[in-house]
């Protein structure tokens, strides 16, 4: 039979549950955060993918831009170095500007500048030699003041005109198509690898632009549930020590059934705002293919909270099996950090103590995955608390193995079973605390000093 005298009895948990949870909804501040969240999580696909569709724009809007919306009626050319520009390099015809007349006067700019109207634009290409004796060109495109064309028009044009002009002095110079091409591409990996590197990078599912999403994605998630989860328990423990209503509490409640039903509470908040936030960020992007179509690559690679879940259901697990654990540690330290605080400032130092772990984190999962680095992505494997951020991403690019992530699993796990047991032992007696912060060495005393009573001398 189960002694509900134990340390460790759970015996009340539900009633401390829902009490919790009926509080935290009744809470404004907390109804408020909770749509709040829900909003973000929604809109954080489409907004990310709205930059991802005019960064991708300046490159395609010049053949996409109507004739109507130009408003140019003549570009004027002025050519100041030895390159070739004209029709035929300009490649206006398909484009919104095919019916743009096109001159290429004598004056000098100067003279040009002062005459422009309110629908004519000046392209002036110069060059200069730098400090090397290397020739620099300069292309601008120049409209009058109040001019009827529209900036993002004019800015579209010029990258476009920029490129073409690239294109004609390359080909001038005996530059083949195909050698442009390459120079053009540039180079988009790592320099150098190892045997084993090499292999893996070029068997590797996931791109840098999806490594980048699925690290983002998952660092934000972290960063918003363990903040919130942390900062309410915290405060919530704190203010029933000082307000003494944790001592009428005790009659009927363990301590630990105490912390541990408001963790579990805070649990079904955040767990509710992910499930919400899930169907409301499906519902968006749905919204945004029936507006937009169907997200291109560049688009379904930005910061989008379907990423996480999009990677197969096993990986799925993975990632939701991580956050639990995580999500428990801390919680655990957080109880920990509240029954020892006393006043308000005492609970502003616990909280930014517990911030300045979870930003570690955040950072951790933002750069980890990104930096591809064996080294580092084995020793991050095998650190507690901080291997819960990145871990799950570093097994999905397939940058650990199956065995490292089991023994990810396994110390996380230890670590909370741990937390479990210091949580038990040190809460009820933190918690009837009154006066100054506990501090960290005197709950090290506590966890290693013997619960049993000291016999009186006869």
């Amino acid at each position: 039979m189960k002694n509900k005298n134990s340390i460790y009895s759970l015996d009340g948990v539900s009633k401390v549950y829902k009490f919790t949870l009926t509080q935290a909804f009744k809470n404004k501040g907390y109804r408020v955060s909770f749509i709040i969240m829900i909003v973000m999580i929604m809109l954080l696909g489409p907004i990310m993918r709205l930059g991802a569709r005019s960064g991708s724009k300046v490159v395609t809007s010049v053949s996409d831009i109507k004739e109507e919306e130009v408003k140019m009626t003549e570009l004027i050319v002025l050519n100041d170095t030895g390159v070739q520009f004209k029709d035929d390099e300009l490649k206006l015809k398909g484009t919104g500007f095919e019916k743009v007349k096109v001159s290429y006067p004598t004056e000098t700019k100067d003279e040009l500048l002062g005459k422009l109207s309110a629908t004519q634009a000046l392209l002036y290409i110069g060059s200069e030699t730098n400090e090397d004796g290397i020739e620099i060109y300069k292309l601008s495109l120049i409209a009058a003041d109040k001019t009827d064309i529209k900036g993002d028009v004019l800015d579209n044009l010029a990258s476009y005109l920029k490129d073409n002009f690239d294109n004609a002095r390359y080909e001038q110079a005996g530059v083949e198509k195909d050698v442009l091409t390459l120079i053009s591409k540039g180079f988009d990996e790592k320099k150098s690898y190892t045997d084993t590197e090499f292999q893996s990078a070029a068997s590797r599912k996931y791109s840098e632009a999806e490594v980048i999403a699925l690290g983002t994605t998952f660092a934000v998630i972290l960063l918003m549930v363990l903040s919130m989860a942390s900062s309410y328990i915290v405060s919530s423990v704190m203010e029933e020590k000082v307000s003494k209503l944790v001592e009428t509490l005790m009659i009927s409640v363990k301590p630990l059934a105490l912390v541990m039903g408001k963790i579990f509470a805070m649990l079904t908040y955040v767990g509710l705002i992910i499930i919400c936030g899930f169907i409301g960020s499906k519902i968006s992007n749905f919204a945004m293919d029936q507006i937009f179509g169907k997200a291109d690559d560049k688009a379904s690679k930005t910061l989008n909270f379907d990423a996480l879940f999009k990677v197969g259901t096993v990986n799925a697990i993975i990632i939701i099996a991580a956050v639990l654990l995580v999500f428990l540690i801390m919680a655990f330290i957080a109880g920990i950090a509240g029954s020892s605080c006393s006043k308000a400032e005492d609970m502003q130092s616990a909280n930014g103590s517990i911030t300045m772990i979870i930003m570690i984190g955040y950072i951790a999962a933002m750069l980890v995955p990104q930096m591809d680095n064996d080294t580092v992505n084995h020793i991050m494997t095998y650190i507690p608390v901080l291997s819960c951020f990145v871990a799950p991403v570093l097994f999905i690019i397939e940058s650990i193995s199956v065995v490292e992530l089991l023994a990810f699993f396994a110390i996380n796990i230890a670590a909370a079973v741990i937390m479990f047991f210091v949580c038990a032992k040190v809460y009820r007696k933190l918690i009837l605390i009154d006066g100054s912060k506990v501090k960290i060495s005197e709950i090290f005393k506590m966890i290693f000093t013997s619960d049993k009573p000291r016999k009186e001398a006869a």
